[in-house]
């Protein structure tokens, strides 16, 4: 794969920031600061809400403001800063994830490993495969992914399976987390974690609209004629019409029906997740080997009664970065990323399948050993922050990243994987005003019904380093969310505004 912003650790002259100097120091506007976050705090007029902020000094880890800081609540997607990072610091930054075919005799096993961006169509259009002969290919998309792993095997003189077994074991097979919500299930960032991933746990679909008649699926990728699709649409294209598509699975057979309105060929194909995405790359496949000329007897995923997957490793390992993946998970909020980190954690640290409950306890022990006590007050229910039983404290979640920050093994790596406000990811088009050359925010959004949070760190270019949280929950009142936004926002601008005076005072 080249490297990319997902693939590289390369640390920009703007990120790079030493974290030497402490807000601290005499003369440093600690009082200013916390009246300052008061205040703004004050000025949001939401009256239902609960809100909790705590700033530290990064390089000390002293407390500089704290409002309902020890309150427990729930995080939304800064859960993933919890996530990314105790995944660094449990499988090391020179992990990388492998899916690697092993052929014994005429059974071929596809060992998974958890890697949630197996396949992902974002991560493809950005890479590039190596293949045996040395030639570099150039913009892989899924249908050049699995021609490869056809051409190895018919290289190899593979002419006949008995079967194709995806073993997918290193990870319990719990489908969607019980307390994601029940009415979205369907939706793609709900696509639940397995020990093989596969093409983000879905299939893509794009439609267009067909007068007088049901919506012409363009197009399905990759293509699985196995799953039926009943076509309940309308392809009406009034004025008033508009694209209202969707899909709801059957959960037993995986079987789709479409709903909704085409009013124009879609732009984008809706990413629709598949209901066993391990048996999925095993029938995408085995229906690839069949068409070149290969006979295959069956698909199956690996059962408790299946050995240890053994025999000659066939075609190319495919490896993944941790890089990428924490990166993705932060820049892009994804959800599947998330989980799938959660439950290596457990897997690296008890050898045992991966699972929520033994990567909840996997997360409370990193928890307990970086911030203490505080770490008691804290629920683990997930990874991504998708389920409603989270819960952080304010205070809790800035000594987490002040212990990142002072961790010289992989405290910069971390930095890097959250976006940077008004440049990248969910906060791209936030906090622009804040000039870079000043301070940098790099810091990770949350948002769930009702709440609304966000977490990082500013940083001065003089080395200032503050840590922050900012955690909105009951947010029921009109425009409440658009309100904690600007009070997260606000305080960047605060923390960054210091950053700007000490810089001045200093004489930059």
């Amino acid at each position: 794969m080249k490297t990319s912003r997902w693939l590289s650790f390369g640390f920009t002259a703007a990120i790079l920031l030493s974290a030497t100097a402490s807000a601290s120091t005499p003369g440093a506007p600690r009082d200013s600061i916390a009246a300052g976050v008061r205040d703004a705090v004050a000025a949001t007029g939401l009256k239902k809400a609960v809100i909790a902020v705590s700033v530290r000094d990064a390089t000390t880890g002293a407390s500089i403001a704290s409002i309902r800081g020890a309150d427990a609540l729930a995080p939304a997607s800064n859960m993933k800063v919890l996530t990314t990072a105790a995944a660094l610091s449990v499988l090391g930054a020179d992990f990388a994830f492998s899916t690697r075919m092993l052929l014994d005799g005429d059974r071929l096993t596809i060992v998974g490993d958890g890697d949630p961006a197996l396949g992902d169509p974002e991560l493809l259009a950005e890479s590039t495969f190596t293949d045996a002969s040395g030639k570099v290919h150039a913009a892989m998309d899924i249908d050049r992914l699995l021609d490869t792993w056809v051409a190895s095997l018919r290289a190899a003189g593979v002419r006949r399976l008995t079967e194709i077994v995806v073993d997918d074991r290193i990870f319990v097979r719990e489908g969607a987390h019980p307390s994601w919500p029940k009415d979205q299930l369907d939706e793609s960032y709900c696509a639940p974690p397995f020990g093989l991933n596969f093409h983000a746990n879905s299939i893509a679909v794009s439609a267009a609209p067909r007068a007088g008649a049901a919506p012409e699926i363009t197009s399905i990728t990759p293509a699985a004629p196995w799953i039926a699709i009943t076509n309940k649409g309308t392809s009406r294209t009034g004025k008033n019409d508009k694209n209202t598509l969707w899909f709801a699975r059957t959960p037993e057979t995986g079987d789709l029906t479409l709903y909704g309105n085409v009013k124009s060929r879609l732009e984008q194909p809706i990413l629709v997740p598949v209901a066993d995405p391990s048996l999925f790359l095993a029938q995408c496949i085995a229906h690839r080997l069949r068409a070149a000329g290969v006979a295959v007897a069956a698909a199956r995923t690996a059962t408790a009664a299946d050995a240890a997957p053994s025999g000659k490793t066939i075609g190319p390992v495919l490896r993944t970065p941790i890089a990428t993946v924490l990166e993705h998970c932060n820049f892009e909020s994804n959800n599947l990323y998330a989980e799938c980190l959660l439950k290596r954690i457990a897997f690296a640290k008890t050898g045992a399948a991966g699972s929520w409950s033994l990567g909840a306890r996997a997360m409370q022990d990193e928890l307990r050993a970086r911030i203490g006590r505080a770490s008691e007050a804290f629920v683990i229910s997930d990874g991504s922050g998708l389920s409603r039983d989270n819960r952080v404290t304010a205070d809790g979640m800035t000594s987490w990243l002040v212990s990142m920050a002072r961790d010289e093994r992989i405290g910069n790596r971390f930095i890097e994987t959250l976006p940077v406000a008004g440049r990248s990811g969910t906060v791209r088009k936030r906090m622009k005003e804040i000039n870079p050359a000043v301070a940098l925010v790099q810091c990770k959004s949350g948002y769930i019904d009702k709440v609304c949070c966000l977490s990082g760190f500013v940083t001065g270019s003089d080395g200032t380093r503050y840590a922050f949280s900012v955690l909105a929950n009951g947010l029921s009142e009109a425009g409440a969310v658009g309100k904690a936004k600007k009070l997260q926002d606000r305080i960047c601008a605060l923390l960054a505004e210091q950053c700007a005076a000490r810089r001045s005072a200093l004489g930059g």
